[in-house]
């Protein structure tokens, strides 16, 4: 037993090594949402996660970034998803709301997951979503010191973005770790003299987590999420939790040069948790804004009996 859990322990250690240093960084801007719970709405990232909860679950979080800075992020999620055809097969909704300034994204997607039982009680789930994305801009709202700039000088209407993502998923019910691409095209947007406006760009995720047993009412999790896209930060978050009585999870997380914060969760019972998060910045005066605020909400329906394949949720 102890040479299995440390084998494993390496081999985790292993990849996510390999995941970090493997892949390019370049720096810009950020394009789409970034979550500090983001365990709690992962399929919006990573289709190989759907149904792993083993009963139909349904999540909602609410993200204020940077409370108190006009116009900064405001992020909005709703995912669900089931097992089938007796866990093999999971299917999810993603619903994705995201503003920031004067850009509106909303985005829907449906999520196919098939999962390949490689030994007792540990899978390999191979995703894919599909669905499309809505952007709008509303350049002339904005006060420019410039006001013939003829980059602000026309909104974009409502533009559908069809697209398609992948992921893999390797996990049991104390270990995780996947890589995911949740848009594989690059689409574009340009104006009446064909001129690019805006333009989707490729983002990779690598994730991972461990659940030690360190008593009968004691558990640590420790967490990555690693995000790379084009032209843009590259940024690595870490999380390290407590579960208590497995009702109260209590952690702390550190988003690399970015920022760090604190993440509480509230099993109330077997059905429904609550979550609550806040993050402080590491690059903003502690004037610019009052740190950013995350809310979430999950509720499993177990009908009387858990369905599961796991006696615990922890991710």
């Amino acid at each position: 037993m102890k040479m299995n859990f440390l084998h494993r322990s390496v081999v985790l250690a292993g990849v996510i090594t390999i995941l970090l240093t493997a892949i390019p960084r370049r720096v810009k801007s950020q394009q789409d949402p970034i979550y500090t719970q983001y365990l709690t709405n992962l399929l919006t990232i990573q289709p190989a996660y759907a149904g792993i909860s083993g009963v139909l679950s349904v999540s909602a979080l609410s993200r204020a970034q940077w409370v108190g800075w006009e116009g900064a992020p405001n992020s909005n999620t709703f995912t669900a998803h089931l097992p089938v055809r007796s866990f093999n097969v999971g299917l999810g909704l993603s619903i994705v709301n995201d503003k920031w300034g004067p850009i509106l994204q909303n985005g829907i997607y449906a999520d196919y997951a098939y999962r390949l039982q490689l030994r007792p009680r540990t899978y390999l789930a191979l995703g894919i979503k599909a669905g499309v994305n809505t952007y709008h801009a509303r350049f002339t709202d904005l006060q420019l010191s410039d006001p013939l700039d003829p980059s602000f000088a026309q909104n974009v209407d409502f533009r559908l973005l069809p697209n398609v993502g992948v992921g893999v998923l390797w996990h049991s019910d104390i270990f995780f770790l996947g890589v995911s691409m949740p848009k594989l095209f690059k689409n574009s947007i340009v104006d009446d003299s064909d001129k690019k406006v805006y333009r989707e760009i490729l983002h990779f995720y690598g994730m991972g987590g461990y659940v030690f047993f360190l008593s009968d009412y004691l558990k640590f999790k420790p967490t990555f999420l690693y995000r790379w896209s084009e032209q843009t930060p590259s940024y690595v978050d870490f999380a390290g939790n407590l579960l208590f009585y497995d009702k109260v999870w209590f952690g702390v997380t550190y988003r690399l040069q970015n920022s760090y914060g604190l993440s509480f969760q509230f099993n109330v019972n077997s059905q429904l948790r609550f979550g609550y998060s806040l993050d402080l910045t590491t690059f903003h005066d502690r004037m610019v804004n009052s740190g950013t605020h995350e809310f979430t909400i999950t509720y499993e329906f177990v009908n009387g009996h858990r369905n599961r394949r796991y006696a615990a949720r922890y991710f």
